[in-house]
């Protein structure tokens, strides 16, 4: 995918709304049954994305295929900032997408000079995005970069993104190599 289309995926937005109606029978159980099973499928939702994203089986993926995934995240934080389940403490349920929410936006932004310089730290701005995830996405982007355009070599902003790219991906298998080391 090139670029994004600029709204959800249909077959999220088919889900969503099932959910919608699924939690809207849920208001006779008691209110505890309803929220469990609320943020239960919210995690879930929030875990099978991660793992789609990541897939061993996807093999590149474009900027605009990220773009259109943050569109789709953006729609799963709406459900959740809708109250779909009464009860919940402020963004309890929208926390479900939050390591999904740090990694998009660390892509969507390019923020890796953020990301690396603040790794660690409590109040990173990107604490939830695993340095692992973070590299096979990166990956990802990185093949279809080098495979969609022959000529990128040509230009220099996409020389210097390579460059930026491959450094970074040497960067990030330090924090993984770091991380293997201390488990």
């Amino acid at each position: 995918m090139a670029e994004s289309d600029g709204r959800a995926s249909g077959y999220l937005m088919d889900l969503i709304n099932f959910l919608r109606s699924i939690f809207q029978v849920f208001t006779h159980l008691p209110g505890k049954v309803a929220q469990t099973a609320c943020m239960s499928a919210c995690q879930h939702l929030s875990t099978s994305l991660m793992q789609m994203l990541l897939d061993s089986e996807l093999k590149q993926i474009s900027m605009g295929a990220v773009q259109q995934f943050n569109l789709d995240v953006i729609q799963c934080e709406l459900f959740a900032s809708s109250e779909p389940v009464p009860g919940f403490q402020g963004d309890t349920l929208q926390l479900a997408f939050i390591d999904l929410r740090q990694l998009l936006d660390l892509f969507m932004v390019w923020d890796w000079s953020t990301y690396l310089a603040d790794y660690g730290q409590p109040a990173s701005k990107y604490l939830r995005v695993n340095p692992h995830a973070a590299l096979t996405l990166l990956e990802k982007m990185k093949d279809t970069s080098k495979k969609n355009n022959i000529f990128a070599q040509f230009r220099k902003n996409d020389r210097d993104r390579q460059k930026l790219i491959e450094t970074v991906v040497r960067q990030l298998r330090g924090l993984v190599t770091g991380m293997s080391q201390h488990t």
